[in-house]
Order: structure tokens, then sequence, then C-alpha cells
């Protein structure tokens, strides 16, 4: 079997991964839908990349051994790509819901904020009266 057929199942198969891990996230609320659209596209790029792309001659190149470093660095860098972009998605719900609960507090305190002039107004009527 040569490199570029290896290099073409393998292209595939992590295209088929890609898109099982970024679904997975979304469904966990693992990752937000922009960067899981942003996932998919990538791996849909892959997979077309591995059925079109015909590498011919690769084994004058590249030996087994150096096929096999290149594949696990870039599944390295693939997964840190991934991990960067989950803590991202999650520090952006995060800052999502602290939005909401600062709006939410900033109400609550323009009501409070009335009652109280309308119980000084009501406790200066109640002094005039007096």
């Amino acid at each position: 079997m040569d490199a570029g057929l290896i290099l073409q199942i393998i292209l595939v198969a992590a295209g088929v991964l890609i898109v099982c891990i970024t679904l997975l996230s979304l469904a966990k609320s693992k990752m937000t839908e922009s960067f899981c659209l942003m996932w998919s596209i990538f791996a849909i790029v892959l997979i077309l990349a591995g059925i079109m792309l015909r590498p011919v001659g690769w084994d004058q190149y590249v030996s087994p051994v150096g096929l096999v470093l290149i594949l696990i660095l870039i599944c390295c860098g693939i997964h840190f790509l991934y991990f960067v972009t989950c803590r991202v998605s999650e520090l952006m719900r995060k800052v999502n819901e602290l939005a909401i609960q600062i709006s939410l507090l900033h109400t609550e305190r323009e009501e409070l904020e009335k009652e109280i002039r309308s119980l000084k107004e009501a406790l200066k009527k109640q002094g005039d009266e007096d």
C-alpha cells in the first residue's frame, strides 16, 4: 500500500471523525453553533480532499515513518485547536450569561430606586401633614 492511498484513507476518516465529534459537541453544548459550522466545513474539506486528491509519487519524498510523524503532528495540532475552540465557546457562553445577569440586576436596582423614591415622597408628605 503506497503512502498516497494511506493519506487519502486517513483524510476521509479524519473528516468523518471530526464531523461526528463536532455534532456531539453541539449536542452537549460544549461548542457554539458558529464554531461547529466552521469545524464541519473543515471536515467536509478534509473528506473532499481525501476523495479528490490523487497523491502519486509520495513514496519518493516521504518515508512511512515520516508520514506517521507528520500525521501525529497534524493530529496534535487539530486536537489543540479543538480544545481551544471548546474553551472559547465555554467562555462565550459564560460571558453571555453574566451579561444577562447584570442586565437583570440593573433592572431590579432601578425598580428598587423607584420604590425608595416613592417611599421617601410618601414619608415627606406624611411629615408635612403632621
